[in-house]
């Protein structure tokens, strides 16, 4: 997947018969981790935050970009040392994301550092490997192994 980059703005001022253009990023440093985590996770899970299960690569970037800015006052609202209650309900990749950037900010308190600390641990632990119970044999010799002719190559 391609980089997510911060979408540029142009405002064109036509006063006093001049014309003015300025071209800027339209999130500023702060906000740009919170929309490239919300694309991130928007784009790449068809179903989490809008349905992007039939569209293709360019459809999805513009579906996602709207969602975000219609959540955005939602994922940048500033809870009391920790998440807010819209916030909670959000999926916890951008949850993870909202407090890293509080705690990049110093506004974390603690009870949020634990639950921030928690969902760290979520995203470290390793899913178990389960395999068909009674379907797998140790094999002495390979030859001795009967492959069925849907398996055969």
């Amino acid at each position: 997947m391609k980089q997510i980059k911060n979408p540029l703005v142009a405002n064109i001022d036509r006063s006093n018969g001049e014309i003015e253009i300025s071209i800027a990023k339209k999130y500023d440093e702060k906000e740009e981790a919170m929309y490239k985590s919300f694309m991130s996770v928007c784009s790449t899970e068809d179903k989490e935050l809008v349905d992007t299960s039939d569209m293709d690569k360019n459809q999805t970037m513009k579906a996602c970009g709207m969602q975000y800015d219609k959540m955005r006052s939602a994922i940048n609202e500033v809870g009391e040392g920790g998440l807010t209650e819209k916030q909670k309900k959000l999926p916890p990749a951008l949850q993870k994301a909202i407090l890293e950037k509080m705690k990049k900010e110093g506004k974390l308190s603690e009870e949020a550092e634990a639950a921030y600390s928690k969902l760290l641990s979520k995203d470290d632990q390793k899913e178990k490997e389960v395999g068909p119970e009674g379907e797998i044999k140790k094999v002495d010799n390979p030859k001795d192994v009967k492959v069925s002719e849907k398996h055969k190559g």
